[in-house]
């Protein structure tokens, strides 16, 4: 139960940010913005089985928590690093790098959870848009996890506070175009198709869009298994060997 003292010390730090209206605000306006936009200004243009709206608001919930589970970790590890030196104290102490892991990663899941809440409870008022099926609750956990795993591997990663945004606009803003937030990923070049359909934000958008379980939807699920326990393995390797 060591993890339980570092999630407690991130949910400390995570409740002073939150304490601020400002901070709040600006964690939902960016999917609010795109949500109302995207959802009324095209909306009733986009011929999609189910509608447009349940469909944006269902990719919507995903990017909200993949971008707030993986800037939770990735900011508590590096700003820990480089600015506050907090985080050589962390690995002093006397917990195991898999229970720091699982700490951080677990403080990054409640921001996204928090953070992705807010947009889907807004959706489902305004939108009349449906709960999730199971399989979108697998998938939305599943992702959460994964990029709170990428967040402390690239966290550890990176060798200055700068090369951060270029993780985001290299790797976090593709993803949140091409892997099938906004539009199906059948309206892409074959080649993009094939690409961008195994990455982590297309599987949790495949999951959260299904209603029922089918095969394709456990492949989805085992793929998306093998990518967070591959991040895991990683960041348990990366924190083992650290060093500055």
């Amino acid at each position: 139960m060591d993890w339980l003292a570092v999630y407690s010390r991130e949910l400390l730090l995570l409740q002073k940010k939150m304490g601020k209206l400002g901070y709040i605000f600006s964690t939902v306006m960016f999917p609010l913005i795109y949500l109302f936009a995207f959802g009324l200004g095209i909306g009733s243009v986009m011929q999609i089985d189910g509608g447009y709206l349940p469909f944006l608001a269902k990719g919507m919930l995903s990017i909200t928590v993949m971008m707030n589970a993986f800037q939770q970790t990735a900011l508590s590890v590096s700003v820990g690093r480089f600015y506050f030196k907090t985080f050589q104290t962390l690995l002093l102490s006397p917990v195991s790098a898999v229970q720091i892991i699982i700490g951080i990663v677990l403080a990054g899941v409640t921001r996204g959870f928090i953070a992705g809440g807010i947009i889907y409870m807004i959706a489902m008022l305004f939108f009349d848009v449906p709960m999730l099926s199971l399989a979108g609750i697998i998938g939305i956990l599943l992702s959460a996890v994964c990029f709170g795993l990428l967040g402390i591997a690239i966290g550890l990663w990176i060798k200055n506070p700068d090369a951060l945004s270029s993780v985001m606009n290299f790797i976090i803003m593709p993803m949140t175009f091409f892997c099938g937030t906004f539009f199906p990923l059948n309206n892409l070049p074959p080649l993009l198709q094939t690409i961008v359909s195994v990455l982590p934000l297309t599987l949790a958008n495949n999951l959260l869009r299904s209603e029922s379980f089918s095969t394709d939807i456990l492949i989805d699920i085992v793929i998306l298994t093998i990518i967070t326990a591959t991040l895991f393995i990683w960041g348990t390797y990366k924190l083992k060997n650290y060093h500055e």
